[in-house]
C-alpha cells in the first residue's frame, strides 16, 4: 500500500464516523464532501482537526477554505505535499 493510499483509507475510514450516511454508499475520492448534510462547518472543522492531529501536520487559518478539503482527494494530496520530512 503506498502512502497515498494509506491516507486516502485513514481519511475515508473518519470521514465514516463523521458522515456516517456516506458508508451506505461508498465514498468515491472524488465525492463533493458538501453533498452530506453531515458535512457542515461542524463536520469540516473536526475532520480538519483530526487531519492536523492524525497526520502531524499544520493548516494555516488562510488556508482553511472548505474548496481545498471537500473530497477524500483533495485531502489526501493536501496531506501529502504538508507531510514533515
Amino acid at each position: 500500500m503506498t502512502d497515498r493510499e494509506r491516507i486516502v483509507a485513514d481519511i475515508t475510514e473518519r470521514l465514516y464516523e463523521v458522515i456516517p450516511e456516506a458508508g451506505q454508499h461508498g465514498l468515491a475520492e472524488d465525492r463533493d464532501l458538501r453533498d452530506f448534510p453531515n458535512f457542515d462547518s461542524l463536520g469540516v472543522l473536526e475532520t480538519l482537526v483530526w487531519l492536523e492531529t492524525a497526520f502531524s501536520i499544520t493548516i494555516p487559518d488562510e488556508e482553511l477554505v472548505v474548496d481545498k478539503f471537500d473530497s477524500v482527494s483533495k485531502m489526501a494530496d493536501y496531506v501529502l505535499a504538508h507531510l514533515p520530512q
